[in-house]
C-alpha cells in the first residue's frame, strides 16, 4: 500500500505540474514575468532564483503553483500597457485568456497522448466507462451465430424475446433455456440510442452448450476499426469521457439539489479515494501499466473539465472574468475580484476536507 501511495502522490504532482508548465510556458511567450514556479504547495523548504524567475521547492507535495507578476491584483505594481511591461494585467485580455487556458490545455493533451497509448497497447480497443452497468457485447466469436448476425463489440443487450435483461446471468440462462431455438434480441449502441432487432438461432455444442458466440460484460468496451478512427481514437475517446464527465455533473448537481448526500458520497472520490484505487490497480503488477496509464488519463481529463468550470478561484472563474471583460471592454474591479476569489478557494478547501472525510470513511470497516 505504501508503494501505491508513493504512485499516486508522484502522479498527481506531475499532473499538477504539468498544468502549471503550461501556464508558465504561455505566460514566457507573451513577456509576462513569471515571479515563482513552485514544486509543492509552501511553506517553502527551498528555493533559487534563475533570470527573472524563483524555482522553489515546498513542504506539501501536492502539485504545484505559477506566481506571475500582477496576477495577483496588487496595486503596487504598474498595470499600464506598454511593451516593455511584463505586469499580467498590462496584457491584452486575449494574451490574459491564453495564459489562463493553458494548464487545461496541457492536461487535455497529456489525456490524449495517455489514452492514444492504451487504445493502440489494447489493438485499438479501450473500456469505455458508463454510469450504471448493464449488459454489453465485449467479444465476438468467429464461426458462431452472433457473427453471422452482425453483432458488434459495444452494444447494449435491452432484451431477449421482448424479455427486459437484468444481468449477465439471466442472459445466459435464457439462451440456453431455448434449447438451440431462435432468439430476438434488441440492442442498442452504447449509450442506449438506436435500437435495432437481431434474430439469431444459438449453437448446440456437442458437450450440451448452447452458445450465440459473445462474451457479456457489465461495462462496454469501444473497438477502433477504420482507419479515421484508429487515427482520431485518442482524440474522440476523450470528447466521449467528456461527454460521460459533464453528465455525471449534471447527476451530481440534480443529488445535491434534492439532498441525496448519500449518493452523493457514492458518486465523488478526492485524493484519499483515488489513492486506494490506484493501489488496486497496481496489485496485479507488471500488467498494470496500461489500466494505470487509461486511469491517469482519466484523473488529466477530469482536472482540465473541473478546472475550466467557471468556480471562483479555478481557472474557469478567472476565465469568465476575463471573458466578461472581452464582451464589455470593462474589467471587473480587482477587489471585488479577488474577493471572490478568496470565498471560492475556502469553499473548495470546504469541499475537498469533506471529500477526503467521505473517502477515509468508506475504506473504514
Amino acid at each position: 500500500m505504501l508503494f501505491s501511495i508513493i504512485i499516486f502522490i508522484i502522479t498527481l504532482l506531475v499532473l499538477v505540474l504539468i498544468h502549471e508548465f503550461g501556464h508558465f510556458l504561455v505566460a514566457k511567450k507573451f513577456g509576462i514575468k513569471v515571479e515563482e514556479f513552485g514544486f509543492g504547495i509552501p511553506p517553502r523548504i527551498w528555493g533559487k532564483k534563475i533570470g527573472e524567475t524563483v524555482y522553489s521547492i515546498n513542504w506539501l507535495p501536492f502539485g504545484g503553483f505559477v506566481r506571475l507578476l500582477g496576477e495577483e491584483a496588487d496595486t503596487k505594481v504598474s498595470s499600464h500597457k506598454h511593451p516593455g511591461n511584463k505586469d499580467f494585467r498590462a496584457k491584452s485580455v486575449g494574451q490574459r485568456i491564453a495564459v489562463v487556458v493553458a494548464g487545461v490545455v496541457m492536461n487535455l493533451i497529456l489525456a490524449w497522448i495517455l489514452f492514444y497509448t492504451v487504445i493502440i497497447g489494447g489493438n485499438f480497443r479501450v473500456i469505455y466507462p458508463v454510469a450504471e452497468e448493464a449488459v454489453y457485447i465485449a467479444e465476438v466469436e468467429q464461426n458462431f451465430p452472433a457473427e453471422k448476425a452482425g453483432l458488434k463489440i459495444g452494444e447494449k443487450l435491452i432484451s431477449i424475446d421482448n424479455q427486459l435483461v437484468s444481468s449477465i446471468d439471466s442472459a445466459r440462462n435464457f439462451i440456453k433455456s431455448k434449447n438451440g431455438l431462435p432468439v430476438t434480441l434488441t440492442l442498442t449502441d452504447t449509450d442506449g440510442n438506436h435500437p435495432r432487432l437481431v434474430n439469431i438461432t444459438p449453437k448446440k455444442l456437442d458437450n450440451g452448450d448452447i452458445l450465440i458466440g459473445v462474451m457479456f460484460s457489465p461495462i462496454p468496451f469501444r473497438e477502433y476499426t477504420s482507419t479515421s478512427e484508429k487515427v482520431f481514437s485518442g482524440i474522440t475517446y476523450s470528447f466521449d469521457l467528456i461527454r460521460l464527465t459533464l453528465a455525471g455533473f449534471g447527476r451530481l448537481g440534480s443529488d445535491l439539489f434534492y439532498g441525496n448526500f448519500g449518493q452523493v458520497s457514492k458518486s465523488v472520490s478526492g485524493p484519499v479515494g483515488m489513492a486506494a484505487i490506484t493501489n488496486d490497480i497496481l496489485s496485479v503488477g507488471a500488467a498494470a501499466v496500461l489500466p494505470y496509464a487509461w486511469f491517469v488519463g482519466i484523473i488529466s481529463l477530469t482536472l482540465a473539465i473541473f478546472n475550466v468550470l467557471p468556480i471562483p478561484a479555478l481557472d474557469g472563474g478567472r476565465l469568465l472574468f476575463l471573458l466578461i471583460e472581452a464582451v464589455t471592454r470593462k474589467k471587473v474591479k480587482e477587489d471585488i475580484e479577488r474577493l471572490i476569489h478568496q470565498i471560492g478557494f475556502a469553499l473548495l478547501l470546504a469541499l475537498a476536507l469533506l471529500v477526503t472525510f467521505s473517502d477515509i470513511r468508506k475504506l473504514l470497516p
